[in-house]
């Protein structure tokens, strides 16, 4: 038994080495043969190949050759590494045609060896069933032509219009008549436009010389009672109802009646508001209110405020606080020009701020009515708003109400330094001596802004006090600017103070002012 084991241990292993021998024996050994074994074999598993050139310089085409991407070395040139060995003389004819000495370096997984190895390798492969060696080129063996002549013929629609196939071209072309058909459109509408704002233009020339003779010659013939008791027909004569029916022609006459009436005085303002009405244009000016442009909304107004049209009060009160700047002033001005009862409080109760061109446009308008109407500026002074409460401040200084100080000063202390620096320049301006005191406390107040203006309403309407409070501030260290504001006070507020404190102090600074301030050339200086 034993021996039988032997025996069948030792056949094994023969036929182990045979095998192996037999495998060995399928790798050429010669280097032209090994080389055709590698071409037929097309690609090996972690084989691959490149050109070492034994030259010093390649020509410029050959380095810049991007299939070969030669890099120099200390020696010659090294190509990049190909995996495909049925290129090899496909690779190698350029470099035979041009005469350069080169060989052919084997690469395994990175790795420059030599034939030896690479026979190895690629034996070890096959030995460990890997790789399956390839004795000869596989040919096809199928009759196409009789497996096409089986096959029913369906055309391939896919790419049937090429230019549709080609994705990038077709996104462009896209974009390009998308361009063009955009700016045609644009070209189209704009070309409407021009004709429509043409158009229009034309029929506003036509409109206004049928409007001038016929209004003309109604304010001259015809006196105020007579076109208050027109007929419509006898109206329709001088305006055509057929034309009133239309909204430009409407338009335009409302210009031309505005547009006059801004011109005339007397009783030709009056024959135009009456025949406003009769028209009827003061419903359409009054309409226009409820607009959604703002643009009408504030032509409506300024047709209101001109025309005088009381009854659409109530409708423009609704605009006075409005979040739109233009409407808010024009109905706040409106308000201001046409109530009766001139309270004040639509301007109370509004909560956006004044600007300095609305308060401008509402002094103007207060100025003028504030003589034929009482207005209760008081009411102002407990808006919210406080740029409200201080333009109620500006008014009282600018229109001379000296009956309101009474009330000012009991809301003097308890409002914020800006507005007790507006009241103190009103105090300045209205001559309130008996407010010295509030005078005093700002100028000890500690707030720069306010000590300066309590300083210069302290040279009109201070007291002993308050030329005491100035000499104590002038003795701190202050800027030039706040020394000539504090030594002009106390001159104009008491001079015999102002000699001895000014001829005693040895602040070179303060000489100076004294000798501009006593300069008589200098005084408004």
């Amino acid at each position: 038994m034993r021996k039988f084991l032997q025996r069948t241990l030792i056949c094994i292993l023969m036929m182990s080495c045979s095998f192996a021998w037999a495998q060995d024996q399928i790798i050429p050994e010669d280097s032209t043969e090994f080389r055709d074994f590698l071409i037929l074999q097309k690609e090996v598993q972690g084989l691959s190949y490149r050109f070492y050139l034994l030259e010093k310089s390649i020509s410029d085409s050959l380095a810049a050759d991007s299939v070969y991407l030669f890099s120099k070395t200390d020696s010659g040139f090294i190509s990049n590494s190909f995996s495909d060995f049925g290129m090899i003389q496909d690779l190698e004819k350029p470099l035979v045609e041009d005469s350069l000495n080169f060989r052919l370096d084997f690469v395994v997984f990175s790795q420059s060896v030599d034939q030896t190895a690479v026979r190895e390798y690629l034996a070890n492969l096959v030995r460990n069933g890997d790789y399956q060696v390839k004795f000869e080129e596989i040919k096809s063996s199928e009759d196409l032509v009789s497996l096409a002549s089986r096959s029913p013929y369906s055309p391939f629609l896919k790419y049937k219009l090429k230019f549709v196939a080609d994705y990038k071209l077709f996104g462009v072309t896209v974009v390009i008549v998308f361009f063009f058909v955009v700016a045609l459109t644009m070209i189209v509408y704009m070309l409407i436009m021009k004709a429509r704002k043409t158009k229009r233009e034309n029929l506003q020339k036509e409109y206004d010389q049928l409007i001038v003779d016929p209004l003309t010659s109604l304010l001259f013939e015809k006196e105020l009672d007579e076109i208050h008791d027109m007929e419509m027909q006898e109206i329709y004569q001088y305006f055509p109802q057929s034309y009133l029916g239309k909204p430009l022609y409407r338009d335009v006459l409302i210009d031309r009646i505005i547009g006059l009436n801004k011109k005339m005085k007397g009783e030709f303002k009056d024959k135009l508001k009456v025949l406003y009405k009769r028209l009827g244009l003061d419903k359409i000016s009054a309409e226009s209110l409820k607009n959604k442009n703002w643009d009408r909304v504030t032509e409506g107004l300024v047709q209101i405020n001109e025309m005088d049209l009381v009854e659409a009060l109530p409708e423009v009160k609704k605009h006075a606080n409005s979040s739109n700047f233009h409407i808010r002033s024009q109905a706040v001005a409106t308000l201001l020009n046409l109530s009766e009862k001139v309270d004040l409080a639509f301007l109370r109760d509004q909560t956006f701020p004044l600007s300095t061109w609305q308060q401008m446009s509402y002094l103007r308008i207060i100025k003028f009515v504030g003589q034929q109407k009482d207005l209760k500026l008081e009411i102002l002074f407990d808006s919210a708003n406080k740029s409200i409460r201080i333009f109620g401040y500006k008014l009282v200084r600018m229109l001379g109400r000296i009956d309101l100080i009474e009330v000012l000063s009991k809301k003097a202390m308890h409002v914020e330094e800006d507005e007790k620096i507006e009241i103190l320049e009103t105090y300045s301006v209205l001559g309130a001596h008996m407010e010295a005191e509030f005078v005093n406390q700002c100028l000890n107040s500690g707030s720069p802004n306010l000590v300066i203006a309590a300083a210069k309403a302290a040279g009109v309407i201070g007291n002993e006090e308050s030329a005491s409070i100035l000499m104590g501030l002038l003795r701190k260290e202050v800027s030039f600017s706040e020394k000539l504001i504090y030594l002009r006070s106390l001159n104009e507020l008491d001079k015999a103070e102002f000699e001895a404190f000014t001829q005693l102090n040895p602040d070179a600074q303060i000489l100076e002012i004294r000798a501009h301030l006593l300069d008589p050339l200098l005084q408004h200086v």
